[in-house]
């Protein structure tokens, strides 16, 4: 599993899920993706979807912003 992938995605969802979008709709999005069988993805949103269960906006716009200035591996 290409774990840039994942996070990618994760950083992705986290995006959604402080910009107001619905955790439904993120969970359409993981049945779309296993579908086609692309797990990361859905790793990377399922990932989000835990974690922002437990954190306040502010937490997870600062861990967007964390994530955002990590360096990169391209």
């Amino acid at each position: 599993m290409d774990k840039d992938i994942v996070e990618e995605f994760y950083l992705l969802a986290l995006i959604d899920i402080a910009n107001g979008k619905d955790i439904s709709e993120l969970e359409e999005a993981i049945d779309m993706y296993e579908e086609v069988e692309e797990y990361e993805a859905c790793a990377g949103i399922l990932k989000a979807i835990h974690e922002s269960g437990y954190m306040t906006i502010r937490q997870i716009i600062n861990t967007i912003n964390e994530i955002d200035n990590e360096p990169r591996n391209y």
